[in-house]
């Protein structure tokens, strides 16, 4: 009988020796997989990082070329003001947003040094 026990023992020695290798093999490829998933989100957060401050430059220009456009809108006016007699032009070209309107009470305060900072603006595009 001992020699029996021994074989079994042998089975079961390479049956366990089998499975260890197999689980082995499943731990080292959910490993690479693991590292490969999170190699690609840090890889799309870098991309879409890129692509938001693309959008914010964007932004920041386009406000830059509405804060031109109306400036150049209120000297045409202001220039013909007596067609626009009881129109407060300053009211109409008010933004909603609360920096904007800081910005544009300061402008106001000098308008002769706002038509030249949109004259700038204007001529780097």
């Amino acid at each position: 009988m001992p020699p029996k026990r021994k074989s079994v023992t042998d089975e079961e020695d390479d049956e366990y020796r089998r499975k260890r290798d197999r689980n082995n093999q499943a731990v080292k490829r959910s490993r690479v997989k693991s590292k490969q998933k999170t190699e690609e989100t840090q890889q799309r957060v870098n991309e879409l990082r890129v692509k938001n401050q693309l959008l914010e430059d964007k932004i920041d220009n386009q406000k830059k070329e509405l804060k031109f456009l109306k400036e150049l809108f209120l000297t045409q006016a202001q220039a013909k003001a007596d067609k626009l007699v009881g129109v407060n032009l300053n009211e109409l070209l008010q933004d909603d947003d609360s920096d904007d309107e800081e910005e544009e009470s300061k402008e106001r305060v000098k308008p002769s040094s706002s038509k030249g900072e949109g004259s700038k603006s204007r001529s780097k595009k």
